[in-house]
């Protein structure tokens, strides 16, 4: 890893919007001397996230008030923030580029992406993503697996639906069944079934 630039916090990755005043985030924790008033809509549902503060940062300022990263599927790296497709998030949880983090949502109606603030991703192996308003820790061999999983079921015709409860004629497919019936209750299963084409 070297060369590599230190990230501390999710919202370095996006453009900071310079504010003026100078105190502690309640998003991320952190010391600015740029930051913006505390104003969260009447929507706002994350308050149990929230740090002791008296300002909001440059950076967390930028993330929260674009709707965008609450309504859509995204990876924040080094070059940029791009927003995801849902064919687009398999292939990147199984190569993420270093450091990362990502975002995905069923919904679009949270501010998920807030577990991540303090837990940028230094490992391709082992690491974190935000899935509505669950922080999520996946181990890639397992995410492998459960991918090549999906991927099989769905080509033998199995529905999404099938992927939490395989119905009584796939059966035929025992091995495969009880591969899925192992898996259902595990977060990052749900991801896969999500994002499985």
């Amino acid at each position: 890893m070297k060369n590599i630039k230190y990230i501390a916090r999710l919202s370095e990755f996006f453009e900071p919007t310079i504010g003026y005043l100078s105190g502690k985030c309640i998003i991320c924790g952190f010391d600015t001397k740029k930051g913006h008033k505390i104003e969260l809509s009447d929507n706002f549902t994350a308050w149990s996230l929230l740090q002791e503060g008296n300002c909001i940062c440059e950076y967390c300022y930028t993330l929260l008030k674009n709707q965008d990263y609450r309504r859509r599927n995204w990876i924040a790296t080094l070059n940029g923030v791009e927003f995801l497709k849902r064919h687009e998030i398999l292939p990147k949880l199984l190569d993420p580029p270093i450091p990362f983090a990502i975002y995905i949502t069923k919904t679009g109606k949270k501010q998920g992406f807030l577990h991540l603030i303090n837990r940028v991703n230094y490992s391709k192996d082992r690491y974190f993503i935000a899935f509505d308003n669950e922080l999520i820790h996946v181990y890639r061999k397992t995410l492998e697996e459960m991918v090549k999983v999906a991927e099989q079921a769905r080509k033998l015709g199995f529905a999404k639906s099938d992927l939490y409860d395989p119905k009584v004629k796939l059966w035929k497919y025992q091995d495969l069944c009880e591969k899925i019936l192992r898996f259902r209750n595990n977060p990052v299963w749900e991801v896969v079934v999500y994002a499985v084409k």
